[in-house]
């Protein structure tokens, strides 16, 4: 049986690990030395059983690798003593071999069974669609028809091919620009609600054992049985607590909650079994991306591994529920949203399973755009305020990038909630004007609501809700973070400022150091080419307020992945970010000019 030999070295214990793993029992301390470990004869000497792997684990093996060598050893004995005992510790290797044997072929013929029974469920959803996919290709009107079957295949497939597919959809850098349109529709809600089973269990998971049953009915005034969201990793449920029980229960102070008597909020738990789930999924991928490989060496430049040891990374991250309410608690701390106007959720508790947030009420910010002839809506249809729902969202986006270096990596319209008139008793330098009673005066808001005069957001509120014209944008759903490292970041801001000064072939050159492989580009010189065309073309405007920065970032990265340069996930996943937000700012204001916005950021260079 393999051992681990680890030499200490005085206090400081400090571990070499022997490469060769040879079994010590009966070595002498000179085949320690040839070995190399250097030792003494009366100096302790460390022997580690290893710890035992089961085959059912489908753990990575770099990460399998990790915890072995940073696992404590079970026992420890000095050389004398380990040569004394040898004949005991071979008899316990025996039977702990024994024992094990059954237990690791039991095991290693249950996972062997559930890869093959998935491994068969998914062939029954894709190989049809492999196997049409020549036809559809060809004839437009079952062009269609073979996307929405992808679709839906992709979405019954569970969260580890619904990730995946959302992940896809930004990575325009190595996947086409229709492509990644199709999967951006992953990115709604289409899972049906669930009931609330395990309320009680994941409540003493938060707050403690025995919360629920001392606890409960005196601090929540309603829990919804049912969810109000869902995605794939996990269902979010409504529910109503008492803010002063629940300091007094849990022996802590809310200080965002005071004022509150009752207060709504999200419990966000993650599915039941998902982890089993994605690392199933997981070893599959690995295994098929290998054989991939092998099979169609062609396929070698797109470097499937190392695109899903990405992917791979995102999702485990956004599977521990503890990195979305972290990165909430940071986000807070960022922006002050009576300055700002943006919000986030505030978190009260949270473990790897479950999140207990504020619930944040709102409608979608797309509602704006794709309902503007609702009636309800035809008081925040001024261009004034939809001017000044633009600025807020793009000059957030720009504070994250070039301030905070702390960005949103999942902002779309489906994860950005507004509502108006928030705490404008609280802003400061604005008045709350008292109700119209008078009829006069209700006469004079009723000729200026059809004529279309507003006043001026963050100048004067009134109590009627058809001119609290004041917004507030409430992010969500911050399970994706993005920092960039200080080079990257620089790089970032010498590419927007090359496009603002027309550098296109300098541009080029930055997406190139940008690139993880650049070796992988076909030829350099033609691609920096390319860009300095495509970047002059766009510049050819009268203002840079006219420049669509979606529409040029959009063909860039159609360019990158023609030429196989293929950037840091990071880099794509803030440019993408950018796109998504300028591209909806400009659908509430055409006149929206980012890079006017970002001047400050891109003017402040070292």
């Amino acid at each position: 049986m393999e051992r681990d030999v680890y030499h200490r070295e005085g206090k400081r214990g400090i571990a070499r690990r022997n490469t060769n793993r040879p079994c010590v029992m009966g070595l002498t301390p000179f085949e320690f030395k040839q070995m190399g470990v250097t030792c003494n004869p009366s100096a302790p000497m460390g022997v580690a059983w290893p710890r035992p792997f089961f085959p059912h684990d489908d753990t990575h093996p770099m990460e399998r690798k990790e915890s072995t060598a940073s696992s404590t050893p079970i026992m420890h004995m000095s050389t004398e003593t380990m040569f004394l005992q040898k004949p005991i510790l071979e008899k316990r290797s025996i039977v702990i071999n024994f024992v094990y044997f059954p237990w690791y072929l039991l095991c290693g013929s249950w996972v062997c069974l559930r890869r093959i029974l998935r491994c068969f469920s998914l062939a029954l959803r894709f190989v049809p669609l492999a196997v049409t996919y020549p036809l559809a290709s060809r004839v437009n009107t079952l062009n269609e028809l073979w996307w929405t079957c992808v679709l839906l295949a992709i979405q019954s497939s569970g969260p580890t091919f619904i990730k995946l597919g959302q992940w896809a959809s930004t990575r325009r850098d190595i996947f086409s620009k229709g492509f990644c349109d199709r999967m951006s529709i992953l990115h709604t809600k289409t899972r049906k609600q669930r009931h609330f089973r395990d309320c009680d269990a994941v409540l003493d998971e938060v707050f403690g054992e025995g919360f629920a049953k001392n606890h409960k009915n005196d601090v929540f005034v309603q829990i919804e049985p049912n969810s109000i969201g869902s995605g794939c990793i996990a269902q979010v449920y409504k529910a109503t607590v008492n803010v002063p029980a629940l300091e007094r229960a849990t022996g802590r102070r809310f200080p965002q909650l005071e004022g509150h008597v009752e207060r709504e909020i999200a419990i966000k738990v993650a599915e039941r079994g998902v982890e089993e789930k994605i690392n199933l999924d997981l070893s599959i991928l690995r295994n098929g991306a290998s054989l991939m490989v092998k099979i169609m060496p062609s396929l070698g430049y797109l470097e499937p591994l190392a695109a899903l040891a990405q992917f791979e990374m995102v999702l485990r991250r956004q599977v521990d529920l503890r990195n979305e309410a972290r990165a909430l608690q940071k986000f807070s701390e960022n922006f002050d949203h009576k300055k700002t106007g943006i919000k986030f959720p505030i978190v009260i508790g949270y473990t790897k399973n479950a999140i207990i947030e504020t619930f944040e009420h709102g409608m979608y910010i797309n509602r704006l755009v794709s309902e503007e002839n609702d009636p309800q809506l035809a008081a925040r249809q001024s261009p004034r305020v939809r001017r000044r729902i633009a600025l807020l969202g793009a000059r957030a986006l720009l504070k994250m990038i070039f301030v905070d270096n702390f960005v949103h990596g999942d902002l779309h319209p489906g994860n950005i909630l507004i509502r108006f008139n928030e705490d404008r008793e609280q802003l400061p330098g604005v008045h709350a004007a008292p109700p119209k009673d008078r009829i006069f005066e209700r006469c004079i808001e009723f000729v200026r609501d059809l004529i279309g005069w507003r006043a001026a957001p963050r100048v004067r509120f009134t109590d009627s809700p058809e001119l609290a014209d004041e917004p507030t944008l409430i992010m969500l759903d911050t399970g994706i973070v993005v920092s960039e490292t200080e080079k990257n970041l620089r790089n970032l801001k010498a590419l927007f400022r090359a496009i603002v000064e027309k550098q296109g072939y300098k541009a080029g050159e930055l997406l190139l150091t940008h690139a993880e492989n650049s070796r992988n580009c076909r030829d350099p010189h033609e691609f920096c080419l390319q860009v300095d065309q495509l970047v002059s073309k766009a510049m050819n405007k009268r203002s840079l307020r006219s420049l669509n920065i979606s529409a040029l970032l959009s063909e860039m990265f159609s360019l990158v992945a023609a030429h196989r340069v293929y950037l840091d996930s990071s880099f794509t996943s803030v440019v993408l970010s950018v796109m998504v937000l300028e591209g909806f700012g400009r659908s509430l204001d055409p006149d929206l000019d980012l890079f006017q916005c970002a001047r400050p950021y891109l003017l402040n260079m070292v």
